[in-house]
């Protein structure tokens, strides 16, 4: 009788663990959902940097490996993650301008000081397309362009 009386609080154990797990995946999509909409997903596809000759060329130096690499940004708080962008070690990320129909996404960047290095992007959220064109610069000469989602 005692197997009989563990089989059915194990199955009602069972059942009161898979409405849990249910539970907590339908409330997990909504807020990923929301999630996505506060974050750009971006993918570069040009580097250039400024040439001797004051002119802008392709970078074929150290960071062409950073060519079709992702990066992200939170609209929100501007804080990006992966490279060139990473604000982890930054002092400062301001927002400049969220975006709308009519405005594009702008962020800025800054170091510590006394030798404060910048890094700033611009995201065409105006733009109709699913794909926002970007362009950023590092910390240095380079300018990165691609397309955020």
């Amino acid at each position: 009788m005692t197997a009989g009386i563990r089989t059915y609080s194990a199955r009602k154990a069972r059942k009161f663990f898979m409405k849990q797990y249910i539970l907590f995946l339908i409330l997990l999509f909504p807020l990923n959902s929301v999630a996505e909409e506060s974050t750009y997903l971006c993918t570069i596809k040009q580097i250039l940097e400024l040439s001797d000759n004051g002119t802008m060329e392709k970078h074929l130096g150290i960071y062409k490996q950073l060519f079709g690499k992702q990066f992200s940004i939170n609209r929100d708080t501007g804080e990006m993650v992966g490279l060139p962008f990473a604000t982890q070690s930054y002092k400062q990320v301001t927002v400049l301008d969220k975006g709308s129909n009519e405005t594009s996404y702008k962020a800025i960047v800054t170091s510590h000081p006394p030798n404060m290095w910048i890094k700033y992007i611009h995201v065409a959220e105006h733009n109709q397309e699913k794909k926002k064109p970007f362009w950023g610069t590092d910390s240095g000469d380079k300018i990165f362009s691609g397309f955020c989602e």
